[in-house]
């Protein structure tokens, strides 16, 4: 299920774009869930950080969409923002807050369409999913985004970070599902790799910063590619 919120004190285009979304579930066939705000200072006061993807007016009164957008960035990196405004030229100031893009008014089906699209990726690719390894000693909750790397030892699975490694039982294949589509790839049987951290990459090695892991022949063709979908945004 994909939530959206639509922010715009306009309820006219307010009730366009609802009707935009409610096509585009039909045709694609998709769960989308939406919630409506009229104005920048509802939205705020009522944002628990469920949201998927924001249709964020611009100009609005009380609180407009550029300040309502850097107050929901200091809680939510990960949801995707896209402005709708009357004047492409306040929407250049998006980059502030990571927005991912702007609908200038009237907004068109296919454009809408084409931009929420594109908000449903990018908020995939920056949600965060957390794991929860056991070493014996202490439980820890990792977030994805911070493993460097992970490598079979034996019986047990070591995971690396930037600053510590966690040494706990379990095996690569395991792991290996519970990490399908957040951006690992195994360059060699026994060694799943965050594509995030690496720098350079030949035909038999790959570098993450001053790390080297070797890449097997049986894997470089898979890890080759699954590298460049990754960097390519398609992952």
């Amino acid at each position: 299920m994909i939530k959206i919120a639509l922010v715009d004190d306009d309820l006219q285009h307010l009730q366009l774009m609802k009707s935009y979304i409610d096509r585009y579930s039909i045709q694609e066939h998709i769960q989308l869930s939406v919630r409506e705000f009229c104005n920048g200072l509802n939205f705020v006061e009522d944002y628990d950080g469920s949201f998927d993807v924001v249709f964020l007016d611009i100009e609005m009164p009380h609180l407009d969409g550029l300040e309502a957008a850097h107050r929901i960035r200091m809680a939510d990196q990960s949801v995707g923002i896209i402005f709708v405004t009357n004047m492409a030229q306040y929407a250049i100031r998006g980059y502030e807050v990571n927005a991912i893009d702007f609908i200038v008014k009237p907004v068109q089906y296919y454009v809408f369409t084409d931009k929420l699209k594109k908000a449903i990726w990018f908020s995939h690719m920056n949600t965060e999913k957390e794991i929860v390894i056991d070493t014996g000693d202490t439980i820890i909750k990792l977030g994805t985004s911070r493993i460097t790397y992970i490598e079979k030892d034996k019986n047990y699975l070591v995971y690396h970070t930037k600053k510590e490694a966690f040494r706990v039982r379990g095996t690569i294949g395991d792991v290996e599902v519970t990490l399908n589509r957040e951006g690992f790839s195994k360059c060699i049987s026994g060694c799943l790799v965050n594509l995030k951290y690496v720098t350079k990459a030949s035909k038999d090695t790959v570098w993450l910063d001053e790390v080297q892991l070797p890449i097997s022949r049986q894997r470089r063709k898979e890890f080759k590619e699954e590298l460049m979908k990754y960097m390519g945004g398609i992952y």
